[in-house]
């Protein structure tokens, strides 16, 4: 887990992660979460590029993964300016506030990165 710092406040912004690493199929899943009031800064799009950075380049992953929700426009923007893709929703999987939401996987595999970068 890293923590996010707002390079110019020095304010806490925030943390990210690599979860669920799985050295035998060289994956991984991705998740930022951002304090509320640091929003809306480009950090997130920063933060995901930097975990791809590591996940591709440290730990020699192939593949990144995103879950989502899918009404989180400002994780799934952040996660497609990096190079995600949208390989599909999972339908009412989520429980969030009393009721079912649908949540959406992205990846992004480390040749595509690469072309990126």
């Amino acid at each position: 887990m890293f923590s996010v710092v707002e390079l110019a406040t020095g304010d806490l912004a925030g943390e990210a992660l690599l979860w669920g690493i799985d050295t035998h199929n060289r994956c991984a899943h991705l998740g930022i979460s951002m304090r509320p009031g640091l929003r809306g800064r480009g950090l997130g799009r920063e933060v995901v590029g930097l975990l791809c950075r590591y996940g591709f380049t440290v730990r020699g992953l192939a593949r990144l993964q995103v879950e989502t929700l899918a009404g989180n426009a400002a994780m799934i923007g952040a996660a497609t300016a990096a190079g995600f893709v949208r390989e599909g929703v999972l339908r009412r999987s989520a429980w969030v506030y009393g009721r079912f939401e649908d949540e959406v996987v992205l990846g992004l595999l480390a040749d595509e990165w690469a072309d990126t970068v």
